[in-house]
């Protein structure tokens, strides 16, 4: 199952926390000439996204179109994305505002739904999302349904799009597929492939693709940069006090079985520990440790937070891992073919053999552990 996940209004709220003199105006924010956003209150005067600037006429404040430029806002989608990574590390951004992610159990889909909801709410922010097979059929559901409508099950994909006008995918070829009295996508999905050939050339293949709900290009999993797990001893059950570097070690372990467990997940091993105390009184303080070997182990983890551990009292406790790279076994599992079990025939004689002979595989793994241990 993969889910879309949009914000709205996402560029104009962060865009007022970037300024520190917001003007008293109404803004518009545009990205490669078009309309990207623009002030909620504009929506009382008429104003959308298509019908752009001409719709706003006489106003209590000045209008003031300004360009942005999309990265500026990265920093601003990370807790967003933070957030997702906790119910599945299969991520793909979008936009710094929309982001697609891909659940393989049910249950986990359906709390997330539950607590992205949630979170919109504490943060009074305005958010859609939408769930199919596809990152198009979820976008499309997101965009154009409600409440538990938004859930495409694979079998209904095709009912689905019969019923999502035409235009709401962004074609060029659009006005020449409405003269051939295609309004829906999924009436384009019923063209047969010759058909649309013989009236768009190489596109045909393109067109034929989004009109049964399939992906251009599917999805891809952002690889994560770094891992981090925290501690909050304020909030901590028994405690609600700064902890004592003794009492934290049970704490500690925990996390760290978590980052290296997340690091097994996704086949990576981190060269670079950062950790960040906050002392009851007093500004943070931030330590480092290189590995001389690259780690995905919980013990070595252990080892460096304790060495690097102040000897006082500390609120709060941050460890980030990054320098990831492929762990051994993810870079080996590239030699791995798969071939086919040859028949045997009556005459079992020529296939007795004394001894045992490696797979290539197996070869290989000998000589990695030969050369690097």
């Amino acid at each position: 199952m993969i889910v879309y996940c949009g914000l709205r209004h996402f560029y104009i709220r962060n865009f007022r926390l970037r300024q520190a003199e917001t003007q008293d105006a109404y803004y518009i924010l545009t990205h490669k000439k078009k309309v990207w956003d623009f002030s909620p209150e504009l929506k009382e005067y008429g104003f959308t996204v298509k019908a752009g600037g001409k719709a706003v006429l006489h106003l209590d404040k000045p209008v003031i179109t300004l360009s942005i430029n999309l990265d500026d806002f990265m920093p601003f989608a990370k807790d967003w994305h933070d957030f997702s990574r906790q119910y599945t590390h299969e991520l793909e951004a979008e936009y710094p505002h929309a982001w697609y992610l891909r659940f393989r159990q049910p249950a986990i889909f359906q709390q997330f739904v539950l607590d992205f909801a949630e979170k919109l709410r504490q943060d009074h922010g305005e958010g859609i999302w939408g769930a199919g097979q596809s990152k198009l059929v979820a976008k499309l559901a997101a965009h154009n349904l409600s409440g538990c409508e938004r859930v495409i099950p694979a079998g209904q994909t095709q009912s689905f799009l019969q019923q999502i006008p035409l235009h709401r995918l962004p074609l060029d070829e659009l006005d020449a597929l409405e003269r051939l009295g295609i309004k829906t996508v999924g009436q384009l999905g019923d063209i047969p492939l010759a058909v649309l050939g013989s009236q768009f050339g190489p596109k045909a293949a393109a067109l034929h693709k989004l009109g049964r709900g399939e992906d251009l290009v599917p999805f891809q999993a952002e690889q994560i940069q770094e891992c981090r797990w925290s501690l909050d001893c304020t909030v901590l059950e028994g405690f609600l006090r700064p902890l004592h570097p003794h009492e934290l070690k049970p704490y500690l372990q925990q996390g760290m079985q978590k980052l290296a467990a997340a690091l097994k997940e996704q086949h990576r091993i981190a060269g670079r520990l950062q950790l960040t105390a906050h002392p009851l009184q007093g500004p943070p303080i931030e330590k480092t440790r290189l590995f001389k070997e690259a780690a995905d182990d919980a013990r070595p983890l252990l080892r460096a937070v304790e060495s690097l551990l102040p000897q006082e009292p500390l609120a709060q406790l941050e460890v980030v891992l990054s320098g990831l790279e492929p762990s051994a076994a993810a870079q080996l599992s590239m030699f791995w073919e798969p071939q086919a079990p040859k028949a045997l025939g009556e005459d079992f004689a020529p296939c007795t053999q004394i001894g045992i002979e490696l797979p290539r595989r197996e070869q290989l793994l000998l000589l990695w552990e030969e050369c690097f241990t």
